[in-house]
């Protein structure tokens, strides 16, 4: 086998087939991102039910939810930025259920000035919001400040344990507590680049395909003269 069908065999067809392969596997994925944020813009806006007795993060993700129950005066304050302000603090405190157990609420954000005056009221309550699975932590988030009281992600597991409540958040949606402070939509910190990713790899097949062409259109050019 000469040269010319070497290169187009074991270069340019595999390495074709690799690019293009890329590029449809990332519209799968960008099908597959559209249809997961359009799930969870209809969960947030179907009325709140009560919590179910079995959560599944698969199946229960964002899905709003009444509880009823105290909170609690232990609060947990977890730094984050304000737009347009700096820093702050977002607000994690028990929420005791009728049965006695307890679950996490995500209370809203406050501006860090006002955190050492931050009240709890105690009184029974309803809380309406959605549950929540968050994804902040990774092999760079240090270890939260347990003396100082700040944390730098709402890691659901060591927020529980510390708090002593079930790995169960709430993110409240009403009665917030600084209501001036806009409240993110959650499918904003959701990214979405596969439609890009996907015109990069097809644009590298075009680009790889091309060259191809030329490569042998060279090889074959030396030959005839």
């Amino acid at each position: 086998m000469n040269k010319k069908w070497l290169f187009v065999v074991l270069v340019a067809i595999p390495g074709l087939l690799v690019l293009v392969s890329l590029g449809v596997w990332q519209t799968k994925r960008l099908s597959w991102k559209e249809a997961l944020l359009e799930n969870i813009s209809y969960n947030l806006s179907v009325e709140p039910s009560l919590l179910p007795e079995r959560l599944k993060k698969t199946e229960h993700n964002y899905k709003m939810v009444m509880v009823e129950g105290s909170l609690e005066p232990t609060s947990i304050f977890v730094l984050t930025p304000i737009k347009g302000t700096g820093a702050g603090f977002r607000v994690i405190s028990p929420l005791k259920l009728k049965d006695g157990s307890k679950i996490l609420i995500d209370r809203g954000v406050i501006k860090e000035e006002e955190k050492a005056r931050l009240e709890t009221p105690t009184q029974h309550r309803f809380v309406i919001g959605y549950l929540f699975w968050p994804n902040e932590t990774d092999y760079f988030t240090p270890d939260p400040n347990i003396k100082r009281n700040m944390w730098f992600s709402r890691d659901l597991e060591k927020m529980a344990n510390f708090l002593e409540t079930q790995q169960i958040l709430v993110v409240s949606t009403e009665n917030r507590l600084d209501p001036s402070i806009k409240m993110q939509d959650p499918t904003k910190g959701i990214p979405n680049n596969h439609l890009q990713y996907a015109i990069t790899w097809f644009m590298m097949a075009i680009l790889w395909f091309g060259m191809s062409v030329y490569f042998v259109y060279k090889i074959t050019g030396r030959k005839k003269i």
